[in-house]
């Protein structure tokens, strides 16, 4: 079986994950500035598929993907997917919103699934027990809430989280700060779980996202981590749409 890569472009930085037989074997994490000088991946492993998820037009385009596979893949809200979707604003859902969703549905068949992707914005998604995904929430993470804070205020500094777990009272502004928006969304990330268990049954947590490993020490409720969840999204749906 030849080898396929998923790729997820973000704003800032690149992941490629490359795939033989459905496992993923490798994962590459770049800088976007850095990526047309960083395309050995291709050359060395030749991937006859490649599925590409963007967020930003102009680092997809210095990656040529269109040179490198015989079959490339654009996720967009048109792509077939193995789930029934129940979103009222598909043009603007966001594509590591839609692969995370792939893969718990992948993982997790009939089952009750929160997903919770803790990074830029951490989003909380939810897909049914019968595939049907029907929407969730958005909410800012941990390091552009520290960042609103200075933007915003005249006194407060801006600070660089480095995942640490702060203590409840901070006795300075920088561990205030700190305190008010790890251990906020601590209790926002619970918050969300109870109310989804006490709707449905046989719940499911899932979480993936940069924040990923921090927040599973943290959280109260039993859960499943997977910080490679958007690539093994995608490339699950480059399998459901292979002709």
């Amino acid at each position: 079986m030849p080898y396929s890569i998923a790729i997820d472009v973000g704003n800032t930085n690149t992941k490629w994950g490359l795939f033989k037989d459905g496992e993923l074997l490798q994962v590459v994490r770049l800088r976007n500035d850095s990526l047309s000088q960083n395309n050995l991946i291709f050359y060395d492993y030749q991937p006859k598929e490649i599925i590409v998820s963007s967020v930003n037009v102009e680092a997809e385009s210095n990656l040529n993907l269109e040179k490198y596979a015989a079959k490339l893949h654009k996720l967009s809200y048109q792509s077939k997917l193995s789930f029934k979707m129940d979103y009222q604003s598909l043009e603007t859902l966001g594509k590591d919103r839609i692969a995370v969703v792939a893969a718990a549905h992948f993982c997790f068949p009939q089952t009750n699934c929160l997903i919770i992707d803790a990074g830029t914005c951490i989003t909380y998604d939810f897909l049914t027990n019968e595939g049907r995904y029907l929407g969730g929430a958005i909410s800012p993470g941990v390091q552009l809430r520290l960042n609103a804070m200075n933007n915003y205020t005249n006194k407060l500094p801006l600070i660089q989280w480095t995942n640490n777990k702060p203590e409840s009272i901070g006795n300075t502004t920088i561990s205030s700060m700190l305190s008010g928006v790890v251990n906020g969304i601590i209790g926002e990330m619970n918050g969300f779980i109870m109310d989804f268990k006490k709707q449905y049954s046989e719940l499911k947590i899932v979480l993936t996202g940069g924040d990923a490993k921090f927040f599973e020490k943290e959280l109260k409720n039993g859960i499943f981590a997977d910080p490679n969840l958007v690539l093994k999204g995608l490339h699950e749906i480059l399998k459901y749409n292979r002709d």
